[in-house]
């Protein structure tokens, strides 16, 4: 998607004598397969750079015993550095002077210090980190580091192992040999840890090898944590060259202290929505009192999920730490072994009920009280009929959860952190991996250019459709536009990809995929289209704009700087506001529709590049926006700024305006003509503002309004308590209208149980299904769930279950059956803790809503879909009631059903748009 493929584009952030330079520099101090590694890693990798490096060495009483072997280190490698005291770092003025810090096994830091480290690295400061940095400091503080570094340290591994860079990182073309030299293997171990990425900006740059993976190194393009005592002991090699390669990111040169008096100081943020067009601001008198050298050029902010700053701490939580647990700390932990508790049950459940029959009748349990018509209450026991480490994993986590509150009172802290972090492992290991997965879904994935392209052909990508139909895949997103170039040969188009000529993949997909039972979309970018990356792979020269910018280059989307090419992405975009361009990109549309029938089309970048006002850095200024802009206000846009207020917020305006009316003539164009084709678009899930301020994308107008089918956001977090947070606001009826959604899992940097766990998620939330990036990142451990759990050979009919934005009805009526095999299957196993009288209510209730759904979905009425919403929202308000036993102590279980029951609302909401109105 926008964030991640499988090509990625190469900044240009040096110029290519510096890289001649910083080459030679390099290979003469890194030694044989790991200089050319870490080479390769960091002059690829994306980071603004300084004039001079000035680097800062924090020393503190915990490091003390090491610091002469750290000194020295330093010495030998003719690194210049400036040591600073970690106890007398009050306010961020300790650190002038200082553009990259080093935070060499520093395990404990205060919350006093983290602020002025966090103040400091926002004014534009690096960071690099090694060890276990704030193992040992407050839940709090612990925190803020994983957001600082991007990263926190896992456990120790338990003997010395060699960190290797990785041959392939996800925003970066890590080309390296996996071989070292034989004679390097024996010196170049060091004693070090597992690192875990914090969020979805950091990146595994490094791994320990033979570990299967366990991360060695990670970075963000502020920071670097090295997961090793660096200096303390290990080899030398190993520790100069990445100390060399890390501080080299961010310069050319690696420089000698500078006085604090005369120092430049990191870059300041500027001020509030201030930026360079405003020609007496505080910020341009401080770029005349600087030399242009010493700042890089304004890019835009981290453009995260704002749920990052509340993580769960329990992911880092030290079993053995007898330090008081804060209330915050307490109630994440808690929250977090919940849902998870949660998740390993829902999951448990959907795999045991799939083959039982619906019988809700009180024969069918032994849990009722005989004779109870008024809510009599349940029996005591309940004899789980699932056997051996299932139970007793669900049996312990429950009872760590019930005794966590009263170790806490008896502040027993070590006690409680143990056990909790024994449950959560427990729940990992025993994550059910088995058993049919029924009711009807959208189940799609992204099929990258890479992997089509590799395909070679119509028989080699048949295998890669019968790996997905093997896997219950019903949905593909098919690669079609990328980069300006059709994967087709197309008459619209000025050039057909160069790596595809000579075939047609997307005929041969329509083809494979029908012949599969599974539907193909075709996945296009709209406004970015050329990529610097790609532009390597064709033999084009870096700054090469594309085919479409070539021939038209007046449809340019412009920065504020007059530049063509992102410099953060390396990608140029189209202008929306160009009424010849928007023509260009409709006959594209309108050639993928018909030439080839496919059932779906998707957009994707269908938004501006990134912005960042504050920061001076915005996009918008083709020929074409400008001229219409002056034409609305007498304004050339380039003469404003954030600081003009409403005439800013006007100009942003316009440009979100361009996005929403451009997806509505998509939505016309294809209902006008191909009514069946859905109409899907991958989105960002951040807050509906800032994406309008950031990216101009407004996609909550285009779901109320009925323009679109299918919302897939890019859902993409690292832990699935995260996930859940980003979804769970998306998938309400304010924000969908008629819409469905799909939210998606990214399965790059995700263990398996980790990725089955966000699957199991979006399954628990009122979605319509999920989308997983990409068809390159299924393994074989992901291949084969799949294959157990919703591949064809595990069906228990002959039929597919229907997909939900193809057939809404009966997608709804499949999935309410579902639901009620759950509930047969825990009432037969007294499993469902219900009274005699809620137990026949629910019966009676539930019966006369299947029979309404069935019918509706035999045939599709306004009459049969009146009944059926009606005894909806009936049995919605008698649902709690019945289940406030169960609820007591399945709350998860009850929340779960209760989501599933709203998202028969949105599916009716759906249908009734696109199989009553429409047309």
């Amino acid at each position: 998607m926008q964030q991640i493929k499988k090509l990625h584009p190469i900044p240009d952030v040096c110029s290519q004598a510096r890289k001649i330079r910083f080459f030679t520099f390099l290979q003469r101090v890194l030694i044989g397969t790991l200089a050319s590694s870490l080479l390769n890693l960091f002059i690829l990798f994306p980071s603004p750079s300084f004039a001079q490096v000035v680097l800062g060495v924090i020393r503190s009483s915990e490091n003390s015993p090491d610091w002469q072997k750290i000194t020295t280190r330093l010495s030998e490698s003719g690194i210049a550095y400036q040591p600073i005291n970690l106890e007398q770092i009050k306010t961020v003025g300790d650190l002038a002077g200082v553009n990259v810090l080093f935070l060499p096994n520093i395990e404990t830091l205060t919350p006093a210090q983290i602020k002025v480290l966090e103040a400091w690295a926002s004014q534009g400061g690096r960071l690099i980190a090694s060890g276990p940095v704030g193992r040992n400091s407050p839940a709090l503080v612990r925190q803020s580091l994983r957001s600082l570094l991007g990263a926190y340290w896992a456990f120790p591994l338990t003997q010395p192992a060699a960190p290797q860079p990785r041959t392939r990182c996800r925003d970066i073309a890590c080309t390296t040999s996996s071989n070292w030299v034989p004679g390097e293997q024996k010196n170049s171990s060091v004693q070090g840890g597992v690192l875990i990425p914090a969020d979805a900006n950091s990146q595994t740059i490094a791994t320990w090898k033979d570990s299967s993976g366990s991360s060695a190194a990670i970075a963000t393009d502020r920071t670097t944590y090295l997961g090793w005592r660096w200096g303390s002991d290990g080899s030398a090699t190993v520790d100069t060259a990445w100390l060399r390669a890390s501080i080299s990111r961010w310069g050319g040169t690696v420089g000698a202290p500078i006085p604090p008096q005369t120092a430049i100081a990191p870059r300041p943020n500027p001020p509030t929505r201030v930026t360079s067009n405003t020609p007496n601001s505080p910020r341009n008198d401080l770029l005349r009192r600087l030399s242009p050298s010493t700042l890089p050029d304004p890019v835009p902010a981290t453009f995260t999920d704002p749920s990052d700053q509340s993580a769960p701490v329990g992911l880092d939580v030290q079993p053995n730490s007898n330090q008081p647990i804060a209330s915050i700390e307490a109630y994440l932990m808690r929250q977090e072994l919940t849902n998870l508790l949660g998740r390993f049950e829902s999951a448990l459940t959907a795999a045991n009920s799939a083959n039982t029959p619906v019988n809700l009748n009180a024969a069918n349990t032994a849990q009722l009280v005989a004779g109870s018509n008024s809510g009599g209450a349940p029996v005591a026991s309940r004899p789980p009929t699932i056997q051996g480490a299932t139970t007793r994993t669900i049996a312990i986590a429950r009872q760590v959860l019930q005794n966590f509150d009263q170790l806490l009172a008896e502040q027993n802290y070590a006690v409680a952190r143990k056990q909790w972090v024994e449950a959560r492992q427990l729940l990992w290991q025993n994550y059910p991996k088995e058993g049919q997965r029924i009711g009807s879904e959208i189940r799609a994935v992204w099929l990258d250019r890479g992997t089509i392209v590799a395909a070679r052909s119509e028989q080699g990508l048949a295998a890669v459709f019968d790996r997905l139909a093997a896997a219950g895949i019903n949905t593909v997103f098919f690669e079609t536009l990328n980069a300006g170039y059709p994967i087709y040969p197309s008459q619209v188009a000025p050039q057909q990809n160069p790596l595809t000529v000579g075939w047609d993949p997307l005929q041969s997909a329509v083809k494979l995929s029908h012949e599969r039972g599974m539907e193909l979309h075709a996945w296009i970018w709209v406004f970015a289209t050329g990529n610097k990356r790609h532009n390597t792979l064709i033999g084009q020269p870096s700054s090469y704009p594309g085919p479409v910018l070539s021939a038209h280059p007046d449809w340019a989307n412009i920065d504020n700087k007059g530049r063509r090419q992102n410099p953060n992405d390396g990608k140029s975009y189209i202008d929306p506001a160009n009424p010849e361009a928007r023509s260009y990109l409709l006959k594209i549309v309108d050639e993928i529709a018909s030439r080839y029938k496919v059932d779906g089309l998707q957009l994707d970048y269908i938004r501006y590049p990134f912005q960042d006002d504050n920061a001076g850095f915005t996009y918008g200024y083709g020929v074409a926006a400008r001229q219409q802009f002056q034409q609305l206000t007498g304004i050339d846009p380039v003469k404003i700024s954030p600081s003009d207020g409403n005439l800013w917020r006007q100009w942003v305006d316009f440009k979100t305006n361009q996005i929403n009316t451009f997806v509505t003539e998509v939505s016309q164009l294809l209902r006008r003509n191909y009514p069946r084709t859905i109409l899907s678009v991958a989105v960002f899930p951040h807050p509906e503002s800032q994406r309008i301020y950031k990216i101009q994308q407004n996609w909550e107008v285009w779901a109320r309004q009925g323009i679109v089918d299918l919302i897939v956001p890019m859902t993409y977090a690292l832990d699935t308590n995260r996930l859940q947070r980003i979804t769970e606001p998306l998938a309400k009826e304010q924000m969908l209208g008629s819409a469905l959604i799909a939210p998606s899992v990214k399965l790059l940097t995700l263990p398996e149980v980790v990725a089955i766990d966000q699957i199991q998620a979006l399954r628990d939330l009122p979605t319509g299904g999920y989308a997983i990036f990409a068809v390159e990142s299924i393994n074989s451990a992901m291949q084969g769930f799949f294959n157990r759990t919703q591949g064809a050979r595990v069906r228990s009919t002959s039929a597919s279950e229907p997909i939900p934005y193809r057939q809404p009805f009966a997608a709804a009526a499949s999935r309410y059956n579902a639901m009620k095999q759950e509930w047969s299957f825990l009432l037969a196993s007294n499993q469902l803790r219900v009274s005699e009288s809620e137990l026949k209510v629910l019966q009676s209730r539930s019966a006369e809503l299947a029979i309404a759904l069935s019918k509706l979905a035999a045939t599709p009425t306004a009459e049969n879909l009146t009944i059926a919403k009606r005894l909806l929202a009936s049995f919605e308000t008698q649902f709690q009631s019945s289940m406030r036993l169960h609820s007591a102590e399945n709350s998860y279980q009850v929340q779960t059903w209760q989501n599933r029951l709203d998202s028969l609302e949105m599916l009716l909401r759906y249908g009734e748009r696109v199989e009553l109105n429409r047309g």
